[in-house]
């Protein structure tokens, strides 16, 4: 059995990452790998960097950067990490907090026609949406499992980044990661964001700015290199790529990041993929 959890935090930036607000995640990123100059595409945005993930391509590429399904057509010229899992066999599965329902349609029509097998929208915080993918995890199913936690940019727009509720939203994250750091005997936890927040202006994240573009990037769990730190450029880019890699798939040439092969002990065994 073979589980790969990214858990999105969305709008973390790494100084929130402390032992006092964020023992949890704190901790992870102490035992295991750690990198220290992770950053986003550009624009920092939430959707530009999902599609990203999802893509293994730069937004410049992908050009999905508003919410909305027209992203759909171009689908079929890029090639979704989920899409290159199903084909070794592999299932990809998303776990995110309640998202209403007007947005949950266009996100399950998105996810599916990537690949993504299920979707499961559940919790108003972050724990709770740890919760039902930690149930997702004891029910058996293996393969690749995304955690959306919302928790950090909504407090971050409505108060400012780095405000007393953000980091209490940060607190709320740590526990959901306290909950899944659980399974790292079983299963690789990679724990990031799709952007920081608070450069230029207080309750936002899309201007140019170090402080925007910055975001923590933690692997954990079985293979992963201990007490290791990364400290070469890393972007999202190199997230997809990763997750090819770790599960043995081949690395498609259009992707443009590389696996974080350094941050693992040993290289993956191949996964049987048809020609």
């Amino acid at each position: 059995m073979r589980r790969l959890v990214i858990v999105l935090a969305d709008g973390l930036r790494p100084d929130a990452v402390s032992p006092s607000v964020m023992p949890s995640l704190h901790a992870l990123g102490d035992a295991f790998t750690l990198a220290l100059r992770a950053h986003t595409v550009r624009p920092s945005a939430t959707v530009a960097a999902l599609a990203s993930l999802a893509t293994g391509v730069d937004p410049a590429t992908h050009r999905l950067i508003e919410p909305g399904l027209q992203f759909l057509p171009r689908l079929s010229r890029i090639r979704p990490v989920a899409w290159e899992l199903a084909r070794a066999g592999i299932r990809a599965d998303i776990v995110t907090a309640d998202l209403g329902p007007a947005a949950l349609p266009i996100a399950w029509t998105l996810a599916s026609t990537a690949g993504v097998r299920k979707l499961v929208a559940s919790g108003s915080r972050a724990r709770d949406t740890a919760a039902a993918a930690h149930r997702r995890l004891r029910g058996g199913a293996d393969g690749l499992l995304f955690v959306y936690l919302p928790d950090c940019d909504r407090a971050g727009h409505a108060h400012g980044w780095m405000s007393e509720p953000y980091l209490e939203a940060a607190t709320e994250v740590d526990a959901a990661v306290g909950l899944l750091s659980t399974w790292t005997d079983d299963a690789v936890l990679l724990v990031t964001a799709d952007h920081g927040g608070g450069g230029v202006t207080a309750t936002e994240h899309d201007e140019p700015h170090p402080v925007n573009d910055h975001v923590p990037l933690i692997l954990a769990g079985p293979g992963v290199t201990r007490r290791h730190r990364l400290t070469r450029t890393i972007t999202l880019l190199d997230v997809p790529a990763t997750v090819l890699w770790w599960f043995g798939v081949p690395v498609p040439d259009c992707y443009e990041g590389r696996p974080l092969a350094e941050a693992f002990v040993h290289a993956p065994r191949p996964a049987a993929v048809p020609a």
